[in-house]
Formats: structure tokens, C-alpha cells, sequence
């Protein structure tokens, strides 16, 4: 029998330790949504304290468990009451853990790759030292060991992330040699895109507009980062490729410095200039200040295309070295060489008229992508394809059948009478506002469903009151996703006279499915705008 009261003990401890792999890899997700920076999920730890205790039972069970295995019982019958007990915490302390990670299902799941494999093998090992420090000391000081296991998850798995991070680095720059490497050795016409907003779209038009002359490839969603960038070239680059459309992360660590070092650029597009992630830069000095040095770096290209609309990138006169291209809305504008004009925002897409002040000539487009804003990134991508001689008869033909990226300002094909607008990935309050007017083109019942504007830091609350004026002056009912953090949102809305029985909050997405499919009704238009990462989650 005694046998069988230090197996309880083992399966209680063997229990306890796969809550705390459970654990652990719940915070690993939250660390490969913050794309694995330490930063990023110290600020979320903290501002997510509620979750790292994600039930108190859990942990209790995890704690008493694990002391449990520490004291030492000092005859049989208590050696078999404290393996009976081990047992039933470790076990079910694991199984309510892991039913509270499963509850809802992750928008973006957590991916194994090699990294997270790594990391996760790295933090256990972190994990079992710990448990060896507290088992081979005295039971006061190994229960207080043991018993801040739980608790301590995140500072493990960062101590974990220190100790495997010279690997990675090693791992890195084998990769972006090999990139380098492939890139130059089949040699493409390499467009660059960055900007505050409109990069992924610019980038897809881009690539739209150019594929009837050339063999494209992109990278794909929102790969702008160094890695994101290197495994695109390692694993979809190939010799028949005669133009490579690049997206640029202008927040990526190291800077453009670092992601222009991997894929120098023959042509670059610069979007906009804005406070999206004001969070990360500080300041809108330091936000302007990298996107003008962006423009100066040798390795940008010798052609830039500006967006002659942003205040600070019209004021961009001239870089030695360098041919400025600049596009815009205002007709009267002499210094750009593209401007569009006459535009017409409805429901089915835009109409406009686009001047080549070179040529003197106009051209008419019409084109089914929604949102005034898009013509800029339309523009943008239509001066790119003339540097690479694409006539205007093929491109007028090429605007006609533009797409819209995924989820940004994406009609979808729902119920019958039913208008349904992903428009989950623009979340910026440029892209905000694009939507809203978007949304009052359509009529009424119109419902919007959003949980607000993020890593805009001490900008954030601000821009989110004045979201929710532009959403009250056009939604008739608004669906906030999340209750504390969308209290902004709430204010902007009752502050512009919206009714605060037509404002409804609710935890989570899946809340919304609910919700929305009780509420809706033929005839409505549903705008989905932004969509957060389960780091948002209340």
C-alpha cells in the first residue's frame, strides 16, 4: 500500500506540474501575439493582473498540490492521506486550467514553431530547477518555493526567453544571410511600402496592378517584420520572380536600418505618417523623425513615392540621389505628379479622375473597393506601376477589379437581406474614420461592432472619445466589444447625442455572434471594425 501512496504522490505532482505547463503555455501565446517582446508582455502582465490569477481556485489547487509533495509525512497513514490529496488537486487543478485556456477559442491560436518550442522547453527547465531548489530544502522553505510556482509563470517564462535568446539570435542571423543571399541571386525589382496606415492595401494594389506585365510576388497579410520578411524570401522567392512587393514595419526593433540591410529597395512607397504605434515610438516627433530618415536612406531606392496629402511628408522638398514621386486628392496641387479628383464615394465602390501633370491627361477609374481614403493608396500603387511602364489603358482596366485586402473594408456574403463589413484589420483612427463614412453611405439599420483603437499610449483615450462622436453620428446601434477599455468609446458617443439604450457591451467575440444574431434583422449593414488579440480579452 505504501507503493501505491507514493504513486498518488507522483500522479498529484505530475498534475500540478501540467497545470503549470498549462500555464505557461497560455502566457507563451500572449508573448507570440506581443511578436516575443519581453516588454511587451511585462506591460501586459501588468496591466493584466486579473488573468495571470485566471481562477483562484486554480492556483489554490496548483499550490496545495505542490506542498503536498514537500512535507514529508513521517508515518503511512499520513503518507497516504497526503497522496490522496496530492492527487486530487494535481488533477483536478490541471483539468480546471486547462478548461479555462479552452472556454473560447483564440482568434490567432498559439503555433508551435520552433521558436515557441524552444522557449517553451527553456522555461520548464527554469521550472524543474525550481522545483529541485524547493524539494531539497526544508518544507517551510520548499512550499514557499514551490507555492509562488503559479503565480510566478510570467517572470519564469521571461527568465526562460533571456537564457534561449543567444540561440535565437544565432538562429537569426543564419536565416537572414540565407535570405540575403537568395535575394541576391535572383534579383528582383524590390518595392518597399511602409507608413503609418494603408500599407497592406497599397502593397495588395501594388501587386494587382502590376502582375499583367510582370511575374509578382508579395509578402503575405501583414509579414512586415525582419523574420516575417526573411522566411517570405527563404521560402516563396524563386528565379521566375521579376518584382518582389515588400511590406515594411516601421516600428520593427532595429529600425528601417535593419529591415533595409535584409531587402534593399529599387522603389519605395510611403504611406502616411500618423501616431499609430505611438506606444512603442514615445512621441510624434520620433514617429515623424524615422519616417523622414527612411526617406534619405540610400537603400530606399532611388525612387520614393510620397503621399503629397500627409502634411509632413509635402514637406519633403527634394533628397540628393533620389526622384520624389508624390500623388494626391487636391487638383490644385502643383507638385504632385499624379492628383485625383472628381471623387465619388458610394455603397458599391469609388469613382475618380486621376491628372498625369507630366502627360497632361486624364484618366477616369471606377473601382469596387470601398472608403475615400483608399484613392490615396490606389494613387500610391498606380504611380508605382507607371515607373514600371504599365500603360493606362491596362491600369484602368486593372483598378476596375481591385480587392481590398482581407478584413479591411471587405464586403462578405452573409443571410439574404444582410450587409456584413470585415473591417477588422484597419485599426488605426484614420482607418476609423474611413469607415465610418463608408458606413453612412449605407442605409439605415446600421450596426457597428468594435472594441475601439489601441497602442496609441497616452494619445489613446483621446482617440477613442473621438471615435465614438464620428461612430454617434452615424451608427444607429453600437456594439462595444469589452467594457472597461471601450469606456472612451462610450463617452465619444453619449457626448454626441447618441441614445445610451442603443449602446450594448459585451466580454468577447463570441458574445457578439450571439448578440448579433438575435438582433439582426433584413435590411441592416454590420461594420466589424478592429479586432483584438486575445492580449485584449477582459
Amino acid at each position: 500500500m505504501r507503493v501505491v501512496a507514493v504513486v498518488l504522490l507522483a500522479v498529484g505532482g505530475a498534475g500540478t506540474c501540467a497545470c503549470l505547463v498549462v500555464r505557461t503555455l497560455y502566457l507563451l501565446h500572449m508573448l507570440q501575439l506581443e511578436e516575443y517582446s519581453a516588454r511587451a508582455l511585462v506591460r501586459w502582465s501588468t496591466g493584466h493582473a486579473r488573468r495571470l490569477v485566471a481562477n483562484l481556485g486554480v492556483d489554490l489547487l496548483a499550490i496545495a498540490g505542490l506542498m503536498a509533495l514537500v512535507f514529508c509525512p513521517d508515518s503511512f497513514r499520513s503518507l497516504w492521506v497526503a497522496g490522496c490529496v496530492a492527487a486530487l488537486l494535481g488533477i483536478v487543478g490541471f483539468v480546471m486550467e486547462w478548461r479555462l485556456t479552452r472556454r473560447t477559442p483564440a482568434k490567432k491560436p498559439l503555433v508551435m514553431t520552433g521558436r515557441a518550442w524552444r522557449l517553451l522547453v527553456s522555461t520548464m527547465v527554469v521550472d524543474g530547477g525550481l522545483v529541485v531548489v524547493g524539494w531539497c530544502h526544508s518544507a517551510p522553505t520548499g512550499s514557499a518555493v514551490l507555492g509562488i510556482l503559479p503565480l510566478a509563470a510570467p517572470a519564469v517564462l521571461l527568465v526562460g526567453r533571456m537564457l534561449v535568446e543567444p540561440v535565437e539570435a544565432l538562429i537569426r542571423r543564419w536565416f537572414i544571410r540565407d535570405a540575403q543571399r537568395i535575394l541576391e541571386q535572383y534579383d528582383p525589382i524590390v518595392i518597399g511600402v511602409t507608413g503609418s496606415y494603408g500599407k497592406t492595401s497599397t502593397k495588395y494594389f501594388i501587386e494587382q496592378l502590376v502582375q499583367s506585365h510582370y511575374r509578382v510576388l508579395k509578402t503575405p497579410a501583414s509579414y512586415n517584420t525582419a523574420m516575417g520578411i526573411t522566411r517570405t524570401i527563404r521560402e516563396q522567392l524563386r528565379p521566375e520572380h521579376e518584382v518582389f512587393v515588400v511590406e515594411l514595419a516601421e516600428n520593427e526593433p532595429g529600425g528601417f536600418a535593419h529591415l533595409l540591410e535584409i531587402v534593399p529597395c529599387d522603389i519605395s512607397v510611403v504611406t502616411s505618417v500618423g501616431i499609430q504605434h505611438f506606444e512603442e515610438f514615445g512621441s510624434t516627433d520620433a514617429i515623424e523623425r524615422t519616417m523622414k530618415d527612411f526617406v534619405t536612406m540610400p537603400q530606399s531606392g532611388k525612387t520614393v513615392v510620397l503621399n503629397g496629402n500627409d502634411a509632413l511628408l509635402a514637406r519633403v522638398c527634394s533628397v540628393q540621389g533620389k526622384t520624389l514621386i508624390r500623388v494626391c486628392t487636391d487638383a490644385s496641387d502643383t507638385t504632385s505628379q499624379l492628383c485625383a479628383d472628381k471623387v465619388v464615394v458610394r455603397p458599391e465602390g469609388l469613382a475618380f479622375e486621376v491628372r498625369d501633370t507630366a502627360e497632361q491627361e486624364d484618366y477616369q477609374f471606377t473601382t469596387g473597393v470601398l472608403g475615400r481614403y483608399n484613392v490615396v493608396n490606389v494613387l500610391l500603387a498606380l504611380a508605382v506601376a507607371r515607373r514600371l511602364d504599365v500603360p493606362w489603358k491596362d491600369l484602368q482596366a486593372g483598378v476596375s477589379l481591385l480587392q481590398s485586402p482581407p478584413h479591411r473594408l471587405e464586403v462578405l456574403a452573409t443571410s439574404p437581406g444582410v450587409r456584413v463589413i470585415d473591417d477588422a484589420f484597419n485599426a488605426n483612427p484614420v482607418g476609423f474614420a474611413m469607415a465610418m463614412e463608408v458606413l453612412a453611405s449605407f442605409p439605415p439599420r446600421r450596426i457597428l461592432v468594435t472594441p475601439g483603437l489601441v497602442s496609441l499610449g497616452k494619445l489613446e483615450e483621446e482617440a477613442n472619445r473621438d471615435a465614438g462622436m464620428q461612430a454617434g453620428r452615424v451608427a444607429d446601434l453600437v456594439v462595444l466589444v469589452g467594457v472597461r477599455h471601450t469606456q472612451p468609446l462610450r463617452d465619444g458617443l453619449i457626448a454626441a447625442g447618441f441614445p445610451e439604450e442603443a449602446i450594448v457591451s459585451v466580454h468577447s467575440l463570441d458574445e457578439v455572434t450571439r448578440l448579433i444574431g438575435e438582433i439582426v434583422r433584413p435590411g441592416d449593414t454590420v461594420l466589424f471594425e478592429n479586432d483584438l488579440p486575445e492580449t485584449y480579452n477582459e
